[in-house]
């Protein structure tokens, strides 16, 4: 289910986020070649999304997250309650879609922004889960490292990057006042940072277990060869 949700709202939410670029583009002032212009241009068109009202398009994407997130986090504290970091996401992140939804009706561009850049790496995410949980091996050292690498990138760099583009207009814009109260603007930029913080520990934590493997293999494949090295008889003059 976790597949399916991941991969799906992360590629229908890219391809409705493109197209929608794709449209407005046409009536944008847009230069076929990179300037400070088209720059401007981009910050513009993403504020004014930001602020529009929400879409059926884009009530049907959390309506459909913040089901899915409420079944998966029933699933955690029933049956796997040792996994706090993967509730408190859940809690923050259906929260954040019901006020959008059904308190606001303004923002939920912002949560199309994060699904694209968040929800990215969960089909690699959860085959390599798979992997770990069935003890395949030959699976896990194979996605292992590349996994780490990609999930790195988007929760380190295209996550923060996109956050603070959000923080820009949901705390310092006069037309997000307007439409977002302030406190609960305030508490959904903090959701987000939570959950990037919780997203950079877990992987730090994967990370760590990895550097420790190999520094481990490096140590015994050294200390084979020095027991090898020992046993191995001298010639005498």
């Amino acid at each position: 289910m976790s597949i399916v949700h991941g991969t799906s709202t992360s590629m229908a939410a890219a391809i409705y986020m493109l197209n929608l670029f794709y449209t407005d583009k046409q009536e944008m002032s847009w230069s076929p070649t990179p300037s400070s212009h088209n720059s401007s241009t981009m910050k513009f068109w993403l504020a004014s999304r930001l602020g529009a009202a929400n879409t059926r398009f884009e009530e049907a994407i959390m309506e459909y997250s913040t089901a899915y997130f409420l079944v998966d986090l029933v699933h955690y504290l029933l049956f796997v309650p040792n996994q706090p970091l993967f509730v408190l996401h859940h809690v923050f992140t259906s929260s954040y879609m019901l006020s959008c939804r059904f308190y606001t009706g303004h923002g939920a561009f912002s949560t199309v922004v994060l699904f694209v850049v968040g929800e990215s790496t969960s089909f690699l995410q959860n085959v390599w889960t798979i992997s770990l949980l069935t003890h395949s091996a030959k699976l896990f050292n194979l996605l292992n490292v590349p996994f780490l690498i990609i999930f790195s990138i988007f929760r380190g760099v295209l996550t923060p990057w996109a956050t603070w583009q959000l923080c820009l207009y949901f705390l310092f814009s006069r037309e997000a006042f307007a439409v977002v109260p302030f406190p609960l603007a305030l508490y959904w930029m903090w959701s987000v940072f939570m959950g990037i913080s919780g997203s950079l520990y877990w992987v730090s934590t994967h990370w760590a277990k990895l550097m420790f493997k190999k520094k481990s293999e490096i140590m015994r494949a050294s200390a084979s060869k020095t027991q090898l090295q020992t046993n191995i008889p001298k010639k005498h003059a």
